[in-house]
C-alpha cells in the first residue's frame, strides 16, 4: 500500500509538471489606462523642401527655432463619456498662422500625456502621441483620429510601483538642437519598456483653398480599454499548479484504488 500511495502522489506530479503551462508565470488582465494631456506639444509644418513654421510649449526649443516660430491658437478638452472619472477621449485643435505664398505639405505633431495603471502594479509613465502626415498637394487642414494605446515590451510585476518610464521624454532644460530633433526623440522614446502609440488611425488631408489661410490640425484621440501582461505572484503560481496537479491526482486515485482492490481481492499479493 505504501508503494501504491507513493506512486499515486509522484506519478501525477511528474505528468502535471511535464505538461506545458504547469507554472503559470504570466497572466493577463484588462484595464483602461488613465491618460491625461499634460498641455505640452510640439508642432512643425513644412513644405516639400524646408520647414515653414514651428512652435512648442518648451521655451528653449522656441529660442532655437526663433526664425521659424509662429504662435498658434490651441484649444483642447477631454471627454469622459461614461462618467467614471477616467478620460475616454481627447480633442485638440491647433491653428497655425501662415504667410502669403507658403505651401504646407508635411505636418509633424507631438502631444504628451501622463499614464497610470492601478489594478495590479501601480504604473506611472510619460507617454506621447506622434502624428505625421505628408501630401504631394499643399493643404490647409489635417483631421486625424485614432486610439492611443499603452504598449509594453516586458511584463509588469503583479504588485508594487513602476516608475521606470516616468521621466520626461524631452529634456526641456537642454539648449542643444539635437535634443529637440524629432528622430532623436523617437529613437530614445522607443527604448522605454512602456510607451504610448497611436493605433487604428485615420486622417483626412484638405487641399489648399486660399492664400494666407491658417493651417488647422484637428486631432481626436480615444483611450480604449486594453489587455496587459504581468508576472504572476507566488500564490497565483501555486493556485494554477495545484489545480493542474489535483486534476491528474484524482484520476490516479480512482485508477490505483481499482488496481488495489483487484490485487487484494484476488490474492495476488498475500497480506
Amino acid at each position: 500500500q505504501v508503494v501504491l500511495w507513493l506512486m499515486n502522489v509522484i506519478i501525477p506530479l511528474i505528468i502535471s509538471y511535464s505538461i506545458p503551462g504547469f507554472w503559470h508565470k504570466f497572466s493577463e488582465y484588462r484595464e483602461q489606462p488613465y491618460l491625461r494631456y499634460q498641455h505640452q506639444l510640439m508642432v512643425s509644418l513644412s513644405s516639400s523642401t524646408d520647414q515653414l513654421a514651428t512652435w512648442s510649449t518648451m521655451a528653449n526649443y522656441n529660442r532655437l527655432a526663433s526664425s521659424k516660430l509662429r504662435i498658434p491658437q490651441v484649444t483642447s478638452y477631454s471627454v469622459d463619456s461614461n462618467f467614471d472619472g477616467k478620460p475616454d477621449a481627447f480633442n485638440i485643435t491647433v491653428v497655425m498662422p501662415m504667410a502669403s505664398g507658403e505651401s504646407v505639405r508635411q505636418v509633424q505633431l507631438m502631444l504628451f500625456f501622463s499614464c497610470h495603471l492601478s489594478t495590479f502594479s501601480r504604473l506611472q509613465a510619460q507617454g506621447m502621441a506622434y502624428v505625421e502626415q505628408s501630401s504631394p498637394f499643399s493643404g490647409w487642414r489635417l483631421d486625424v483620429g485614432g486610439d492611443l494605446v499603452l504598449t509594453q515590451r516586458n511584463p509588469l510585476p503583479w504588485t508594487g510601483v513602476v516608475t521606470t518610464s516616468n521621466t520626461s521624454i524631452i529634456d526641456t532644460g537642454s539648449v542643444l538642437a539635437k535634443d529637440y530633433n524629432i528622430l532623436n526623440i523617437l529613437h530614445k522614446y522607443a527604448e522605454r519598456n512602456e510607451t504610448t502609440r497611436l493605433r487604428n488611425t485615420y486622417s483626412v488631408w484638405s487641399r489648399h483653398a486660399s492664400d494666407q489661410q491658417p493651417f488647422t490640425i484637428q486631432a481626436y484621440i480615444r483611450f480604449p480599454e486594453q489587455t496587459f501582461t504581468y508576472r504572476a505572484g507566488f500564490w497565483e503560481l501555486i493556485k494554477f499548479a495545484w489545480v493542474q496537479y489535483l486534476s491528474v491526482f484524482l484520476v490516479f486515485i480512482w485508477l490505483f484504488d481499482g488496481i488495489k482492490r483487484f490485487i487484494f481481492s484476488n490474492g495476488i499479493i498475500l497480506t
